[in-house]
């Protein structure tokens, strides 16, 4: 018998393994990253009239022909081990468009309709039967007109990426925007080696903003309340400003009231009903506080908090009383809100209903009302008290002011400022009260230690002495001869009156004039160290500002130009600073916390220390950073100053060529084009100011700068 011996070398083994390896692998079905249970995507956004609105349509819960859409991003993400064929991928979806718990409606990628095209209730039918309904109801053109489709991207040459899409011939291909509800999707796919996978999941598009309840502006609500009768009774109506929902309409939103602390979650009464009045009685003189809320038709709900005050105007609760009162007011007449007026009885002949303290609290004006009982204590007294916002007005801007008169240079020139710059209470102005003040802005002190927010002065007190009312006794109550009795209040740190008296949220400042800090912009990495010199301009008198440093590691601080480390606020993720001389300069070493380019890694902010400079005149201006580009030849598109904004906001960018065609946009969240511009620059550095006009609503939009050669995109948010 003959035998035969085959010798296979270890180069043929190898090979051998890889064949079958490879065989194997080709014979295994794609992988689908499929979820396991229903997804739920969330909608935030406002309802679209432009799209699924026709008389076919039906929504019965908000009884509507405009059905309300949100984004579907539907895709999968698809392993695949065959290297022979091609990979073939389709999806089935199956929408419930007459909102019965139903998918009645099917779209087959491999049988698609025509643009602005559905075959309406095709489920068991040919894929094209069914009625043909349209969903883009926006004045463009056919070809402009959205149709669903399908993208598949290649990851790597064994990932794919697939993805339901709108598209049309002119913008390319957008994320599907698709009715609110129950839909399925079934994802099918075929490699070239002939193995099949499947994935069917069912979805759920839900809305899942919040409405917007937006109370009477406060702290406090001004307008007086009269009880009568030992009671009185409040609406839901009598303290909303507004509400609105981004999809409920207005008719079908609920509101309802509660005082505050006295539940939880939407307010409903015994009877299962909303809650929409609440009542009080004479043991409820005084501040009082509710909770305005509203729920939208998916139960989304949200409240505001509205704080008010009861006043026996119409003696209801002491027949037998008197109304009296005055005004408290600034220096320069404006009426100062919010005051707390505590009265002190020291006998039972005038104490009145709320105890010793009878708690009341000025209007706009300024104006407070008591009520009095007669005969009153002939010790009787009237004490105005304020401690909302330590930093109402107080700024850099004052800190220059107080040294001035330090110096005797420029004066403070009242007793009213003069007692506004003693930020210690000690009965002098030195540099001790420029430190205290300094700690406020810097956000090392939360509020002053030696000092009230605010002081008052009975203002039929002469001042001796105008020029040091320190020396004698500064008259903070003043005693019941005869009404009005009116003050004058300090607020303590603010000797340029920049304090908002009337409310104690500033109103929005216009900041689009600026001033920049300038540095090199650069790439780091991990662990790098880098300098970085901040210079002021020459016209600029003072300045404060928060860094954000959450990026880096703060090493070193470096003062020049007499400041000192009392000039600066070390924190956690942030450094702030206040400069009050002029060119007043300091260098910080820092180590990044990760690779990345210098001009995405530091910011200023307003979070602790509001970021503000003032110039030769006193005028505030906005602090930013400009970097230049690390290439000039490349354009630059800088984040706008400041961010978030309100009235205007100004937008830096970098051209290095002349007569440069530059499309500026601004689009919403969900793409909408809310502003456009197209001019031709010259090269350098260049801006542009948007204002309200512009960009009229509250939220977060993209800006865009396009050339002919590139496009350059940045996120800001209007408030």
């Amino acid at each position: 018998m003959i035998r035969t011996l085959t010798i296979i070398n270890k180069g043929q083994i190898v090979l051998l393994l890889l064949v079958m390896l490879t065989s194997f692998l080709q014979a295994q079905a794609p992988v689908i990253a499929c979820p396991g249970k229903p997804v739920t995507f969330p909608d935030y956004s406002v309802n679209d009239a432009q799209f699924w609105n026709a008389a076919i349509w039906w929504d019965p819960t908000y009884s509507s022909h405009d059905l309300a859409e949100g984004a579907a991003p539907l895709e999968i993400a698809i392993k695949d081990a065959c290297t022979t064929g091609t990979l073939k991928v389709k999806y089935i979806l199956y929408l419930d468009l007459d909102y019965n718990g139903t998918q009645e409606t099917r779209v087959d990628s491999d049988t698609l309709p025509a643009a602005n095209k559905i075959h309406y209730n095709n489920l068991g039918l040919a894929v094209t039967a069914g009625s043909q309904q349209q969903f883009d109801l926006r004045p463009v053109p056919v070809a402009e007109k959205y149709r669903f489709g399908l993208l598949v991207n290649t990851v790597s040459p064994t990932e794919r990426k697939a993805q339901l899409v709108w598209s049309n011939s002119l913008t390319g291909t957008t994320m599907a925007q698709l009715p609110l509800g129950a839909h399925r999707i079934k994802w099918v796919v075929t490699n070239g080696c002939g193995q099949q996978s499947t994935c069917e999941y069912f979805f759920i598009i839900r809305d899942l903003k919040s409405p917007t309840v937006v109370c009477e502006a406060g702290p406090f609500l001004t307008i007086p309340i009269n009880i009568s009768n030992g009671a009185l009774q409040l609406w839901v109506t009598d303290f909303l400003q507004y509400a609105e929902d981004n999809i409920t309409p207005a008719q079908q939103l609920v509101l309802g009231i509660r005082k505050k602390g006295t539940g939880a979650f939407f307010p409903y009464g015994t009877s299962g009903m909303p809650q929409t009045s609440i009542m009080f009685d004479c043991s409820e003189l005084g501040l009082n506080t509710a909770e305005i809320w509203l729920i939208d038709k998916e139960g989304n709900m949200d409240f505001c908090e509205v704080n008010f005050i009861i006043q026996d105007y119409n003696n209801g609760c002491s027949p037998d009383s008197t109304i009296q009162g005055g005004q408290i007011t600034t220096e320069i007449g404006e009426g100062i809100e919010f005051v707390n007026i505590e009265g002190l009885w020291n006998n039972n002949n005038g104490v009145p209903p709320n105890n010793n303290n009878n708690f009341n609290l000025t209007n706009a004006d300024g104006n407070y009302y008591l009520t009095i009982n007669f005969p009153f204590s002939s010790n009787a007294t009237i004490t105005p008290t304020l401690e909302l916002n330590p930093l109402n007005g107080v700024n850099t801007m004052d800190l220059v002011l107080i040294k001035e008169h330090i110096l005797g240079t420029t004066l403070l020139n009242s007793p009213y400022k003069l007692i506004s710059a003693d930020a210690n209470k000690s009965g002098t102005i030195n540099l001790f009260d420029v430190k205290e003040i300094r700690n406020l802005i810097l956000g090392v002190y939360q509020q002053l230690p030696a000092n009230s927010s605010w002081r008052f002065v009975d203002k039929d007190n002469p001042f001796p002495i105008p020029s040091n009312p320190f020396a004698g006794v500064i008259p903070e109550h003043a005693k019941i001869d005869s009404f009005p009795i009116n003050f004058i209040g300090m607020k303590i740190g603010d000797v340029d009156l920049s304090a908002t008296p009337h409310s104690f949220s500033a109103p929005p400042e216009d900041r689009s004039a600026t001033t920049a800090f300038t540095f090199q912009d650069q790439n780091l990495q991990e662990n790098e160290v880098v300098s970085l010199h901040f210079a002021a301009a020459s016209n600029i008198k003072g300045y404060q500002m928060t860094l954000d440093l959450a990026q880096f590691e703060l090493l070193e601080i470096i003062p020049q130009n007499d400041l000192t480390m009392d000039n600066f606020g070390v924190f956690e993720q942030a450094l702030t600073m206040v400069a009050e001389q002029t060119n007043q300069g300091f260098d910080l070493r820092l180590r990044a916390k990760q690779a990345g380019q210098l001009s995405s890694m530091l910011a200023i902010n307003d979070k602790i220390t509001r970021s503000v400079a003032f110039d030769n005149n006193g005028i505030s201006k906005g602090v930013a950073l400009h970097f230049n580009p690390i290439k000039k030849e490349a354009i630059q598109l800088n984040q706008n100053v400041p961010n978030p904004w309100h009235s205007a906001t100004n937008i830096g960018f970098y051209l290095p060529e002349a007569n440069t065609a530059v499309t500026f946009t601004v689009v919403d969240e969900i793409g909408r084009v809310i502003y456009t511009s197209i001019n031709t620059y010259t090269s350098g550095y260049q801006s542009i100011i948007l204002d309200e006009s512009m960009v009229p609503q509250a939220g977060m939009y993209w800006y865009s700068l396009t050339t002919a050669k590139e496009q350059l995109i940045q996120k800001m948010v209007k408030f």
